[in-house]
C-alpha cells in the first residue's frame, strides 16, 4: 500500500525560499541591452596648392601646433614666376601705347606736319600761277594743247597735295580718335584681369593654415614634387570632435537628436556626457540584418553622432568609444 508524505512546514519554506532564485534566473535568460562600440573623428582639412610645382620648403612637423595664416610650405614653380614676367610685359606695353595716344603726336612730329603742309601749299601757289598763265596762252594760242594739260594736271595735284598734308597735319593735332582710346583702354584691362589671374597662382606657391590645429600627416615632403590639388599635408581640428557609432534600428528608441549619453572612451579611462546631433541611415551594403523569421523584417542601421557636452582637450581622433542604448521594446 502506497503512502503519501503531506508537505511538511520545513518543504513549504524551502520552496519559498527558492522563488526569487527562479525568478532571477529566469530574468537573467533574457538579453541585456549591447554596447555599441564606435571611433572618435575630428574636423581635418587638406592643404593642397592649384599649380603643381617641388616642394621647396616644409616648415612643420606631424603633430605640430598651427594657427591660422602660419605659413606651412614654399612650392617652387619656374613656369609661374616667367608666366608673371611675361605678362607684367604686356600690360607695360599696353599702357604706354595708351599714354602715347592720350598725350598725341611729339613735337617733333607736329613739326613736320606743319611743314609738309606748308610745303604743299607753296605748290599749289606755283602751280596755281602756272595754271593760270597756260590758260592765258591758250586762249591766243601761243602754247599747244598739250602744254596746257601738263599745266593743268600740275595744278591739281598740287590741290590733291594740300588736301593730304591738311589731313595729316589735322589728324597729328588732334591725336588719336576716342575709338583708338577705347580699344587701347580695354587692352589694358584685359592685361590687367590676366596678370590679377597669374598672380594668384604665384601665391599659391606659399601655403598656409586655413584654420588652427595639429598636423595629422604630411604626405608630400621636401623635394618630392606635388601635383594640383592633391593634399600636401592635413591638419585635424580636434576642438571640434565627435564620436560616430554604428546601431541598429531596434536600439534607437531612446537615442533621439539633443539626447545626452554617456560614453565610455577606454584611452582616457573614463566617461564623457556627449549630446547625439546626428542620426543617418548608414548605406545599404553591410547595415541590414536579415531576422530569419517569417513574421520579423530585416533590421537597418543607423550612424549616430555625438558631440561632447563640454570640452575634451585630451581626446584625440581614432580612439575607441562605445556607449550602451536601451533596447527597444518590440
Amino acid at each position: 500500500m502506497t503512502r503519501i508524505q503531506q508537505p511538511t512546514g520545513f518543504s513549504i519554506l524551502a520552496i519559498l525560499a527558492l522563488l526569487p532564485l527562479l525568478a532571477l534566473t529566469a530574468c537573467s535568460g533574457r538579453s541585456a541591452p549591447t554596447p555599441v562600440t564606435g571611433l572618435i573623428d575630428a574636423t581635418e582639412i587638406d592643404v593642397a596648392s592649384k599649380i603643381p610645382g617641388r616642394i621647396k620648403d616644409l616648415t612643420v612637423r606631424e603633430g605640430d601646433r598651427v594657427e591660422v595664416g602660419q605659413a606651412l610650405v614654399t612650392i617652387e614653380s619656374q613656369e609661374v614666376a616667367a608666366k608673371i614676367d611675361q605678362v607684367r610685359a604686356l600690360v607695360s606695353g599696353a599702357k604706354a601705347k595708351l599714354a602715347m595716344a592720350r598725350h598725341g603726336a611729339r613735337t617733333e612730329e607736329k613739326d613736320q606736319a606743319r611743314k609738309a603742309l606748308e610745303t604743299a601749299r607753296a605748290q599749289l601757289t606755283l602751280a596755281e600761277k602756272g595754271h593760270a598763265r597756260a590758260t592765258a596762252l591758250l586762249k591766243t594760242e601761243t602754247v599747244t594743247q598739250a602744254a596746257f594739260d601738263d599745266a593743268d594736271f600740275k595744278y591739281k595735284a598740287a590741290q590733291d597735295q594740300v588736301a593730304m598734308a591738311q589731313a595729316r597735319y589735322d589728324m597729328v593735332m588732334k591725336g588719336a580718335r576716342s575709338e583708338e582710346l577705347d580699344g587701347l583702354e580695354a587692352l589694358v584691362k584685359q592685361g590687367e584681369g590676366s596678370l590679377s589671374e597669374v598672380e594668384s597662382y604665384g601665391r599659391e606657391t606659399s601655403q598656409t593654415a586655413p584654420i588652427s590645429g595639429e598636423v595629422a600627416k604630411i604626405l608630400v615632403h621636401r623635394g618630392e614634387l606635388a601635383a594640383t590639388g592633391y593634399p600636401i599635408l592635413t591638419l585635424v581640428d580636434r576642438s571640434d570632435s565627435w564620436a560616430s557609432f554604428p546601431v541598429r534600428e531596434d536600439l534607437l528608441a531612446d537615442v533621439k537628436v539633443g539626447t545626452i549619453v554617456q560614453v565610455e572612451v577606454p584611452a582616457l579611462r573614463k566617461a564623457l556626457a556627449m549630446k547625439v546631433y546626428s542620426i543617418a541611415p548608414m548605406g545599404d551594403f553591410a547595415t541590414w540584418r536579415a531576422t530569419g523569421d517569417k513574421a520579423s523584417f530585416d533590421l537597418r542601421t543607423f550612424e549616430v553622432r555625438a558631440r561632447p557636452a563640454q570640452p575634451e582637450p585630451d581626446l584625440r581622433p581614432g580612439m575607441t568609444a562605445r556607449f550602451t542604448p536601451t533596447l527597444a521594446a518590440r
